[in-house]
Order: structure tokens, then sequence, then C-alpha cells
């Protein structure tokens, strides 16, 4: 008899961040390559399915108050009474899961995930953190216990960064590049720079999804002195739905925007470009991941993380069109030789994660 397929929930975000996503796809296509038959669960940490603080809610579960659905229909309007998102609900236990992965993002160690957390200290299945990021502490001293308890129990660490490197030494965890680096599993052949996509962010978006307006007014300034030279053919990739109408406003006259709100449609859309030019970490990672150089634009630590996509981190104060201009011909003049040396990397990491998995999956 075949043995069933395994019941993975990964803790995520779906219809948040759309890097958030790129990461789940590189790890599902990392486990495919373990040809592992898996049935993939979703905790749900959107803001807006999870508050922050929406465990202190006794009203958080679904099934709090038994009575018919149209009555529930109603209470909901006028009280948080769980959610109905087609996710991983707190009332549920972690009976029927096989293994539990924490997917990429410094969000691993955060409120909305301490239900997560307190059925994971009795948890008997398989436990991995892949690819996390900062959380914004700097001493394994100052994790609290909750989060100790279950990073120990981990069958396997990897982090992206050198911050979280140093922070979790104690557990001697697996430094490599961000999982996001696999969420294609297609690679693009690049001989000329003939379309840069500009990825747009703004300061008008919600918390965690915005940049500082300061970078925001140097985006808007560098982005339009690009387009209006008209030296390389440029569109606008937009990644949060508050971005959109920003962008039209400003730059909807002048070039194709694109956008989606399902990202898996990014790699098509990043298919179109030869170079990448983005505030985003995580558009640099899906560059990356399809054979495209990228030009990284910092605004806080996460930049970090791009170091291991191999793209360039230009310094805000070298943010003009000379510099830029400067480092898009160096670019076109290797072009070749860099798209290769892109491929080369996701294969050879690639194969280092698979083989670190075995070891830890099947030992």
């Amino acid at each position: 008899m075949k043995a069933k397929p395994l019941n993975i929930l990964f803790s995520t975000t779906r219809q948040w961040n759309p890097g958030d996503e790129f990461i789940l796809f590189g790890i599902i296509n990392l486990l495919k390559e373990l040809n592992l038959e898996f049935n993939p669960i979703l905790y749900n940490r959107n803001p807006h399915i999870r508050p922050m603080f929406l465990y202190l809610n006794p009203l958080r579960f679904s099934s709090y108050l038994d009575i018919p659905y149209e009555g529930k229909d109603i209470l909901e309007a006028f009280f948080r009474i769980g959610f109905w998102d087609n996710s991983y609900k707190d009332e549920m236990d972690l009976d029927f899961i096989d293994w539990v992965i924490f997917a990429g993002t410094p969000e691993w160690k955060t409120p909305r995930l301490i239900p997560l957390y307190e059925k994971l200290l009795e948890f008997n299945g398989k436990i991995m953190y892949i690819g996390i990021g900062s959380s914004g502490i700097r001493n394994y001293n100052q994790i609290d216990t909750l989060y100790k308890k279950v990073l120990q129990k981990a069958t396997f660490i990897s982090v992206r960064d050198e911050y979280t490197f140093n922070m979790l030494k104690p557990l001697s965890p697996l430094i490599l590049p961000c999982p996001s680096l696999f969420a294609s599993d297609e690679e693009k052949n690049i001989s000329k720079i003939k379309h840069i996509g500009l990825v747009f962010s703004t300061s008008k978006s919600v918390p965690f999804n915005r940049i500082p307006p300061e970078i925001e007014k140097l985006l808007i300034s560098l982005y339009n002195e690009i387009i209006k030279k008209n030296y390389w053919r440029t569109s606008i990739i937009c990644h949060y739905i508050d971005e959109v109408p920003r962008a039209f406003n400003i730059f909807g006259d002048k070039v194709k925007i694109f956008y989606s709100y399902d990202a898996k449609d990014y790699i098509e859309i990043y298919k179109k470009f030869d170079l990448i030019i983005t505030p985003r970490v995580h558009g640099s990672a899906l560059a990356t991941s399809l054979g495209i150089p990228s030009i990284v634009i910092p605004h806080d630590i996460r930049v970090n993380t791009a170091l291991f996509f191999l793209a360039e981190i230009i310094s805000l104060k070298n943010l003009n069109l000379r510099e830029i201009k400067s480092l898009i011909t160096n670019i076109e003049k290797n072009i070749k030789k860099i798209n290769r040396n892109l491929i080369a990397y996701k294969k050879i990491f690639k194969q280092i994660y698979i083989s670190h998995l075995s070891k830890k999956i099947f030992p």
C-alpha cells in the first residue's frame, strides 16, 4: 500500500505580501524535488485574518457559538468570531498534521503564531524553519521561552541573513539563500537588455507594505527620469493593491503598469523583463529565480537578504540617473554571462538545499 500524502502546515501569508508567497512557492518546489507527496495546509498570518493580538480574543473560534449559520452571519458583522478563510483555524488540533514549516520571513516570532506555538510544545511531527529572517532581535537570550522550546525541537533550521544566523547560533542553523530563489521552476535566457521592470512601492499604504516617504520621493524622481530619458523600454510593476492607483496617477500616461492579485502571476509578469530595479527584496528574489539580474534600492534591514540573490545593491546617496545608467551599462556589457551565472547559482543552491533537507528528513 502506498504511503498516504503528508499533511504539511505552512506558516505564511496569503493575499498580503506577494514576497511571502514567493518564499512558499520556492519551498514547495524544493519539497517536490524530494519526491514528496503532500497536502499543503495554510496557517495564514495575513494581518486581516489574524490581527496581532487575536489570540487574546475569547470569541476568536469559528465554532465558539453553537447557533445556526444565519445567526452567526449577523453576529460576525458586529463581533470578531473566528474567520472563514480557507486556512487552519485555532480550534483545530494538530493530530492530522505531519509537518509544520515556518516558510521564510522575519515573522517566525510573533503573537499571531502564539496559538500554534503552544500546540507545538506537544507536537510529535517534524518542525522546520526554512529561510527565516531577522525578527528585530539580536540575541538568542532575548527570545521568549515559548519560541525557544519549539526552536529546540526543530528538525531543520535555515536562515537567510547574517543577523538571524548570529542570533540563533546556539541552535547551529544553516545560512542559505531565501528559498524564494526557487520560486520559479524555469529560467529566462537573456542576450540583451531590452525591457526593464521598475518595481514601485509607496509610503501611502498599510503598515509593513509601505516604504518611508523620503524613499518614495527618491523612487518617483528616479523612475520619472529613467522613463523620460527613454534609454531603455520600461514598465512599472506593483506588488500590492494600494500601489496601483498611485502608480497609475504618477506613471499611467507614460508606461505600462503590471499588477495581479495572484502572486503566481508574477512569474509571467517578470519574464517580460531583462532587468529589474526594485525596493522590494523579493522582487529581486523572483528575478534571480528567473535568471534576471536586479538592482535593489535599500530601505530597511531586509536588504541583506538580497545579497544572496547576487543583486546589485545601490546606496541611497547614489540613487540618481547617472549612477543607475552606469550600473545598467555595466550589467548590459556582461548580460549573457550574468544570466548564465544566475541560472547556475540557483542550480547549485537548489542541490545544496535538497542535500541538507534529505539528510534531516530521511536520516
